[in-house]
C-alpha cells in the first residue's frame, strides 16, 4: 500500500528481526566460510616465470628443441627412459631404433644452459619473493644453485638468495620462539605443542628453559581428572612435539575408551613410555593407501 504518492520500502531482515542482514554478496545468501581458529596461513608457493627458459629453447635449431623439452621435463633419465620406449616401439614396428648414444651425447652437450635457463627463472622469482615464498620452494632453489648457477651472474644471483633465505629463517625462528613462549603464557598448551613440532630452522631447537615449561605443561595436561577427549588431543600433540620422550602423564583415565585407545596405538612409537602405561606395545600404525608418496 502507498501513502503520499511514496512507495512504501520492504523491511530488511533487521527490521523485522532485529539481527540486521546476514546475507552476502552470494547470490544464495550463503554466509562466508570462517577460517579455523590458530591456522598459520600458507605460504605462497614458488611460481617463476619462464622468460631465459624460453630463450635458451628459442637459441637452439629446431631438431633440438624437442630434446631440450624432454630435458628440462624429465631431465637425462627421462631421455634414456624416452629413447628406450621408442626403440621398442620402433623395433616391434621393424624400424630403424633412435641412435640412442648420439643423442645422449648431445643431450649432456645442451643440457647444463637449460638447466642454469631454468633455475635462473626460479632464482629472480624466488628473489622477488624472498619475505613471503614457501621456504621449501626457497631452500630447493639455493641447494640447486650449486649445480646450475653459471656464469657471474647466476652466481652473485646465488648468494643474493643465500642472504635473504638465512635472513628469513631467522626473522621466522624468532617470530617461532615467540609464538610458542606466548602460547605457553597463555596456558594454551596444545597450541604450544603444535607449533614447537614446526621449527623454521633446522637443527635450532627450542631453548632449554622453554622445553621444560613445555613438558610439565603436557604432563599438567594428562592426569586421570582430564577429560579423554582432551586426553587424546594433549597426546596427540606431544607425539609430534619435541617433548615426546620427555613426557610423564601425572595420571590416566581409569577406564580409557577406544577411541582414546585408537591414539595412543597411532602415536605409540613416538610416546612409548606412555603407550606401555595403557598396556599397549609401541607399534607403527598400518599405513594407509592415501599415504604413498607421490613422485
Amino acid at each position: 500500500m502507498q501513502t503520499g504518492g511514496e512507495e512504501r520500502r520492504p523491511r530488511s531482515r533487521r527490521d523485522a528481526d532485529g539481527r540486521g542482514d546476514r546475507r552476502t554478496d552470494d547470490p544464495r545468501g550463503r554466509r562466508p566460510r570462517r577460517e579455523p581458529a590458530n591456522q598459520v596461513p600458507r605460504a605462497p608457493r614458488l611460481k617463476p616465470r619462464r622468460t631465459h627458459r624460453k630463450a635458451a629453447l628459442a637459441a637452439l635449431p629446431d631438431d633440438q628443441r624437442l630434446l631440450a623439452q624432454i630435458l628440462l621435463r624429465d631431465g637425462v633419465p627421462g631421455l634414456r627412459k624416452a629413447v628406450d620406449v621408442q626403440n621398442e616401439t620402433a623395433e616391434a614396428a621393424g624400424e630403424p631404433p633412435i641412435p640412442a648414444p648420439l643423442l645422449l651425447k648431445l643431450a649432456e652437450r645442451i643440457h647444463p644452459n637449460l638447466r642454469a635457463a631454468d633455475w635462473q627463472d626460479r632464482a629472480e622469482a624466488a628473489l622477488a619473493g624472498i619475505d613471503k615464498v614457501d621456504l621449501r620452494d626457497l631452500r630447493s632453489v639455493v641447494v640447486a644453485a650449486e649445480q646450475s648457477a653459471r656464469g657471474e651472474e647466476n652466481k652473485a644471483l646465488a648468494e643474493k638468495l643465500r642472504a635473504g633465505l638465512a635472513a628469513r629463517v631467522d626473522r621466522e625462528h624468532q617470530a617461532w620462539l615467540a609464538d610458542v613462549t606466548t602460547a605457553l603464557d597463555e596456558d594454551r598448551v596444545v597450541r604450544a605443542l603444535r607449533l614447537s613440532s614446526r621449527p623454521p630452522k633446522a637443527g635450532a631447537p627450542l631453548p632449554a628453559p622453554v622445553l621444560d615449561r613445555l613438558a610439565a605443561m603436557a604432563e599438567a595436561g594428562l592426569t586421570a581428572e582430564t577429560g579423554q577427549d582432551r586426553w587424546a588431543t594433549v597426546l596427540d600433540a606431544v607425539a609430534l612435539s619435541p617433548v615426546h620422550q620427555r613426557v610423564t602423564p601425572q595420571g590416566l583415565p581409569a577406564e580409557p575408551g577406544e577411541p582414546l585407545l585408537d591414539v595412543v596405538r597411532r602415536v605409540s612409537m613416538s610416546v612409548p613410555g606412555i603407550a606401555k602405561a595403557f598396556g599397549i606395545e609401541p607399534t607403527k600404525p598400518p599405513r594407509s593407501r592415501g599415504s604413498r608418496r607421490r613422485g
